[in-house]
């Protein structure tokens, strides 16, 4: 009676620190095998716990071993398990607006199932062997017989290829604002795989790719959550908008890269974080980047230098026009003055980057932004550069590949040599993020 009196003291006084009503019980299971228990939280551990496992809407609330049974060999239970709560990205492959008119093929080894949703929500399938799609003035058609509802493409094979690459995953062609969407529905890990190929370099080594590997992830997870939100019907895109993506390949390193490192992402407040990069940060220090928003992003705003990129080649560069040949790549302002007769800059950050470029003519001047340039000339590696005349011609030079922000691909390439290991990179590169498991 004494102890249960104790018992009840301790939980009332805990309920007034809290402010809410107590006690607060939870009931979990530390694995599918073992059995359930119950354990009682203060409100500010029940907090921190609800913030580790926000990540957990990333994935269907269904139980995902309900089909292993006692008989299965563990390894299987994990494999299974492993494939059914598999996050699925999906990537725009193409897409084609009511002006355009192209063709969409697709084929596979063993065909494909097609599942068709009728407006009445009625799912028919057919069986083929390849499929093959026109789109003529913002219609559909297939075997010359218009269709009216989205299609899925589940290959027999488990993969597929659409106009001559291959991909791993489903297919799906769907209307959307006046436009046909050809999305692949393909799973993270697969994904991440198919990214290192166009976004690592080669002959890289296995730790280099590891960093990339959760790198990648954590970007690729960041991307599903805000397009859950945004409610858009793709995740990412397939090109450099957010990371290029070209299908499977047989790369082993790549492939032991994204398994040793299956499932992992970095986090910040219980979410993956958008884990950007570039191919070579030039030194630069990003917390000084004026024209970028860090507030909802902290762990981008790096405080101090890069130097581990110095020996690379894109560190510095110059590239030198003649001066009629730089007046041709302004032609969206030539029609501002008749003739360029001098450029120089007006305005940098405090990072060194050009935030304004005055393009002076013969009776008038220009203003244009760095960025304007940069995307106008295609020999200017990065945001970080110098303009000068000389002889006739006008000479840039600059420091850096990219946009400065995040991983450095290169330093990360010469920390691996220094004998830095993936984790030490990722925490350099990512201040105040901490590693997570999506799996």
């Amino acid at each position: 009676m004494v102890l249960f009196c104790r018992i009840f003291l301790l939980l009332s006084f805990v309920s007034l620190l809290h402010a809410t009503r107590w006690p607060c019980i939870k009931t979990y299971t530390h694995s599918f095998l073992s059995k359930k228990k119950a354990t009682i939280f203060s409100r500010k551990r029940l907090q921190a716990l609800q913030s580790q496992e926000s990540v957990n809407v990333l994935f269907p609330q269904n139980d995902y071993f309900q089909h292993c049974y006692p008989h299965d060999l563990l390894e299987n239970v994990y494999a299974t398990a492993r494939k059914q709560c598999s996050l699925k990205v999906r990537v725009l492959l193409a897409e084609c607006d009511a002006t355009t008119s192209t063709c969409w093929h697709f084929c596979s080894d063993k065909g494909f199932v097609v599942k068709a949703l009728d407006d009445d929500g009625a799912k028919k399938r057919i069986k083929v062997a390849e499929f093959k799609l026109t789109i003529k003035k913002g219609t559909l058609f297939y075997n010359g017989k218009r269709l009216k509802h989205a299609v899925c493409l589940q290959p027999l094979s488990g993969y597929g290829s659409f106009n001559g690459t291959a991909y791993d995953g489903d297919f799906r062609i769907i209307p959307y604002n006046n436009s046909f969407l050809c999305i692949n529905s393909v799973g993270l890990e697969d994904y991440i795989t198919s990214v290192l190929k166009t976004e690592s370099w080669p002959g890289w080594p296995l730790e280099v790719n590891k960093a990339f590997a959760i790198a990648c992830r954590s970007y690729g997870a960041y991307q599903v959550l805000q397009a859950q939100r945004s409610k858009k019907p793709y995740h990412v895109k397939n090109s450099n908008a957010h990371q290029t993506y070209r299908g499977r390949h047989t790369t082993m390193i790549l492939k032991d890269a994204v398994e040793q490192t299956r499932g992992t992402v970095l986090g910040f407040k219980g979410a993956p974080i958008l884990a950007m990069f570039d191919s070579c940060c030039g030194g630069i220090i990003p917390a000084h980047i004026e024209d970028f928003d860090f507030h909802k992003v902290p762990y981008l705003a790096r405080v101090y230098a890069c130097t581990h990129c110095k020996e690379s080649s894109l560190y510095a560069w110059q590239v030198a026009y003649e001066h009629t040949q730089f007046e041709s790549f302004l032609q969206p302002y030539k029609h501002e003055f008749a003739r360029l007769h001098d450029v120089h800059i007006t305005k940098k950050d405090k990072a060194g980057l050009v935030t304004e470029l005055k393009l002076k003519g013969q009776k008038k001047s220009v203003a244009i932004s760095g960025k304007q340039l940069y995307s106008l000339l295609k020999e200017v590696k990065s945001f970080y550069f110098d303009v000068h005349k000389k002889s006739g011609s006008i000479i840039v030079t600059g420091r850096g590949f990219g946009h400065h922000i995040g991983l450095c691909q290169w330093g990360a390439r010469q920390m691996v040599r220094d004998g830095w290991d993936y984790k030490s990179i990722l925490h350099f590169y990512y201040p105040g993020t901490h590693f997570m498991r999506l799996l």
